[in-house]
């Protein structure tokens, strides 16, 4: 049984934040691979400014020197809006044998509850929630607290061990970057090397994405 992280975004751009997420789990939880995924529409957020091929090089570029990690494009090619449920139904009709984790900030954790089918969503994948230890389980409502208790661990082993299920909390630092802060900065001609990869920089500039943001 292989072990593979799921780790969706819109990407616009993706960021060292994404990154160090990615390889923070990818590391702690021993994972074989982890599959980033560019959103196509996605339904909680706004639409993203750059196009899903610029999102997808970009992606392409972050992950360049990245062992194990890998761009998956299945949210772009089916055209219609990015509903998480239908990825994982997906991943798992092309990976019935081996265990999913979707990474999520505890942030993004918290609203799941708005998502759609989202008390289905343990019959594909493990949710691995990246938090901080002083932030854990704040902020939640009652009927996803019920949810949550009847299917969190903290037994590692077990969570390997079974290909779905679970609900496990990982104490990961969070990078306090946002793709809408670099827009910004990058936008107001803000200095933006800090929060990016520079090939990614390159590209932007190259393809003068979110000047008018």
């Amino acid at each position: 049984m292989h072990s593979i992280g799921v780790l969706g975004g819109t990407f616009d751009p993706i960021h060292n934040g994404h990154i160090r997420l990615a390889l923070e789990v990818r590391n702690k939880l021993k994972l074989d691979t982890i599959k980033l995924i560019p959103a196509n529409i996605p339904p909680h957020r706004s639409t993203p400014l750059a196009s899903a091929n610029d999102r997808k090089k970009m992606v392409e570029l972050a992950i360049l020197d990245q062992e194990n990690l890998s761009i998956d494009l299945r949210e772009i090619e089916n055209k219609n809006i990015s509903y998480t449920v239908n990825t994982l139904i997906s991943l798992r009709v092309e990976f019935p044998n081996d265990a999913l984790f979707l990474i999520v900030g505890e942030d993004v954790f918290n609203m799941i509850d708005t998502w759609k089918d989202w008390q289905s969503i343990l019959n594909y994948t493990h949710i691995i929630v990246a938090t901080r230890l002083e932030e854990n389980k704040k902020n939640i409502s009652d009927e996803l607290k019920v949810w949550r208790k009847k299917n969190e661990i903290n037994d590692i082993k077990i969570l390997k061990m079974t290909q779905s299920g679970h609900v496990f909390y990982i104490n990961t630092p969070i990078v306090e970057i946002s793709s809408r802060m670099i827009r910004e900065y990058y936008s107001q001609n803000k200095i933006i090397d800090e929060y990016l990869p520079s090939n990614i920089i390159s590209y932007i500039k190259e393809n003068n994405l979110y000047m008018d943001n």
